[in-house]
């Protein structure tokens, strides 16, 4: 699902001082804008640049209004401007996001759950553009199923700018007084400044980290700067052209407004949204400027004659509800019939139910609400009016995590007696199984991993540097250092008195083994110290593949083998081949790698990569069961069963490979011995791999006991 665009109406305002005539093509402007932006999410997966017009254009009005306010009292009135906007934003917004709670139990699985609430959380704090930014480049969150509130972003966006817009404006003000220069031309300047360093920003930004850059505010305050700066203009522009009779307005008018809406239309069509915010950006934001300033020009003519069409104008008045209720009602229909994207029917049933609870939250939120005068007289009673929307949300979101807290009980439960829950003995000794649910349950797959992993003891996808992690041997066992702490007393710490030393060394797929090598560790007394980094392997000569992660691999890996050297392990456990993004298995060229740990004196374990399925298992199974077939994977599409074991090693590097503890003869199932086997699309939960730890162990205890005979 790609990233998604939203729009918010400009707030209403209290009776300002003299203002221009409203331009209704800037109604009808969000009209086509939301149109566009739900036909292409519903139907064609793709953004359509609508969300930079409404940035723009929240720049735009926000801009004038405060500019109105300093013009009649001398200051922006920073809390009767935040009262305007909480009074406008918080009620439909946080209404929806409540309702989204709901629909997210009815009608999403449960392998999503805890991604939708923290983005539920995010989205009612409105944090929600930071919080998807930080995700989008979680390694582990690679393959999060679309959020049911990933629109809120830029809400999120919106609302840090009119946190910052004030401060700026007033800024400039004083600026303008202290330096007896014109308020409107220092301003001009300081909003030229701020697009300059915002669009270079988010030039740089969506080069290196465009799915950071999406949801970042930096990158995205040009686009308000824009709407600002042709607040400013108009005027002056309009002095230009101050006849609007004259052919020269009406023709520059006309051909404004029709290239505007031109662009609009297309944008989506030739923009992928691996281009934004960066100068794909440009183009919507520069249609809607051309509308805007046309419809100033020459009010109705040209492109107005469309956009101040009655449709046209009520889909406008629509367009923040009209968005907040588009997406989750997407989502839950294409979760609701397995899609990626809408059939024709589809689709329109998406619109019309959206249309109609959008007309309903309006008419209830946005008409009849402040005609009560509830929250709409002072300032303190809008505060307290947002407060009351947002505890709303809250709740929903607290009962959400009541609920799954009540689930993860009832399954706990269920999954005490270990007798039921074998894991790989099933496939390596014929043990029978009592039917029972499955454990961990897709509630907490996704979260079925050492905490380890996204922590300290291990290495991000860009760092260089080798974070070594120290597990204790025998009592002890799975207490962790970072190899920078002093020995303790029994000298556990640095493996004093251990049995052997065994090095993890590799990414993500050695150390979803850690449950397994530390259980072998116990019953053996070995210390075992770990090496990972993200997606990385230990091929050499990746320095020359030129990306940044193969440069920061390829001196990681040096790195790691320079300690190993250092600590002289009796076994190193590393890769023996490798399952990635091909879903079939593959034999890097690892001899030179194998050869430099020899070199150290260590026995090298070469361990036969595990199945990548690339579809999320526990959604999979969530949707489908965990004896579908649409959930289990032919092993032979992975392996062709001859190779590893005709792979060529050097002396001294023992090939184990294990997986028919994973895969029967024919097929890998989600669920082996009532354990969930996969935790996403690629590794092993920690509750598989822990059952492994007898058939790994032995194996590992071979290798040092016979170090020649690999």
């Amino acid at each position: 699902m790609s990233t998604s665009d939203a729009p918010t109406a400009p707030p209403a305002h209290a009776q300002p001082a003299p203002r221009p005539p409203r331009l209704r093509e800037i109604d009808g402007l969000r009209g086509l804008a939301i149109v566009v932006i739900a036909v292409y999410h519903i139907w064609f997966d793709r953004v359509s640049g609508g969300v930079d017009v409404f940035l723009l254009l929240s720049g735009f009005f926000i801009t004038a209004s405060l500019l109105r306010s300093v013009d009649r009292t001398g200051s922006v009135a920073p809390l009767a401007f935040a009262a305007r906007i909480v009074r406008r934003i918080f009620p439909p917004a946080l209404v929806v996001a409540a309702a989204s709670v709901v629909m997210a139990v009815l009608w999403l699985p449960r392998a999503t759950w805890i991604q939708q609430l923290g983005d539920l959380l995010a989205a009612a704090l409105y944090y929600a553009n930071w919080h998807l930014a930080f995700n989008s480049v979680d390694y582990l969150s690679s393959n999060n199923g679309a959020s049911i509130v990933q629109h809120y972003w830029s809400m999120g966006v919106q609302t840090q700018f009119y946190v910052l817009w004030p401060l700026l404006i007033a800024a400039a003000t004083a600026l303008a007084a202290r330096t007896r220069r014109s308020p409107r031309r220092t301003l001009a300047a300081a909003l030229a400044l701020v697009f300059a360093a915002s669009f270079a920003f988010a030039l740089w930004e969506t080069a290196e980290n465009q799915a950071f850059a999406y949801f970042d505010l930096r990158a995205r305050l040009w686009q308000f700067a824009a709407g600002g700066l042709l607040a400013l203009a108009l005027p002056r522009l309009r002095t230009a052209f101050s006849d609007p009779t004259a052919p020269q307005a009406k023709w520059t008018a006309a051909l404004l407004g029709w290239a505007g809406v031109a662009v609009l239309l297309a944008a989506g069509f030739f923009l992928e949204s691996t281009q934004f915010p960066g100068l794909a950006a440009l183009w919507p934001v520069g249609g809607a400027c051309a509308v805007v300033i046309a419809a100033s020009l020459s009010p109705g003519a040209g492109a107005g004659h469309l956009l101040n069409t009655r449709f046209v104008q009520w889909l406008g008045d629509l367009s923040f509800t009209l968005y907040l209720w588009h997406w989750p009602i997407l989502i839950c229909y294409l979760s609701a019939t397995g899609r990626d994207t809408a059939t024709l029917p589809g689709g329109l049933g998406v619109l019309a139910a959206a249309t109609a609870l959008a007309a309903a939250t309006n008419w209830a939120l946005e008409r009849r609400l402040p005609a009560t005068g509830l929250g709409q007289r002072t300032k303190r009673g809008a505060f307290a009016l947002g407060a009351a929307f947002m505890a709303l949300a809250l709740a929903a979101c607290a009962a959400m995590a009541g609920y799954i807290a009540f689930e993860r009980d009832r399954l706990a439960e269920a999954a005490n007696d270990p007798g039921r829950y074998p894991g790989a003995a099933v496939l390596a000794e014929g043990v029978e199984v009592a039917e029972a649910d499955f454990t961990p349950s897709t509630l907490d797959a996704a979260l079925d991993y050492d905490p380890a992993l996204s922590g300290r003891c291990n290495q991000t996808m860009e760092g260089y540097e080798p974070i070594r992690c120290d597990f204790a041997p025998a009592a002890d066992a799975g207490e962790e250092s970072d190899g920078d702490e002093e020995e303790d007393e029994d000298g556990a710490a640095d493996g004093a008195g251990a049995a052997a030393t065994v090095v993890m060394y590799g990414g993500s797929k050695i150390w979803q083994w850690l449950p397994a090598v530390l259980d072998a560790a116990a019953d053996r007394n070995w210390h075992v110290i770990a090496f990972t980094k993200n997606a990385c392997i230990i091929e050499t000569g990746q320095e020359a593949l030129g990306e940044e992660r193969y440069r920061s691999c390829a001196a990681w890996n040096d790195a790691v083998v320079a300690e190993i050297d250092a600590i002289q392990p009796d076994l190193v456990l590393t890769y023996g081949s490798r399952v990635g993004y091909e879903a079939y298995e593959t034999f890097p060229d690892y001899t030179d790698r194998y050869e430099q740990l020899l070199a150290t004196g260590t026995t090298v374990v070469a361990l036969r990569d595990t199945p990548s399925p690339r579809f999320d298992i526990p959604l999979c199974v969530d949707l489908n069961g965990p004896n579908a077939n649409e959930c289990t994977v032919d092993r032979a599409s992975y392996y062709d069963e001859g190779a590893f074991e005709a792979l060529e090693v050097p002396a001294g590097v023992h090939k184990v490979d294990l997986t028919g503890y994973i895969c029967d003869g024919d097929a890998c199932p989600p669920v082996v011995g009532n354990v969930l086997v996969y935790r996403d699309d690629a590794h092993l939960t920690n509750t598989y791999a822990a059952t492994l730890g007898p058939y790994l162990g032995a194996e590992l205890a071979d290798a040092l006991a016979n170090p020649a005979a690999g």
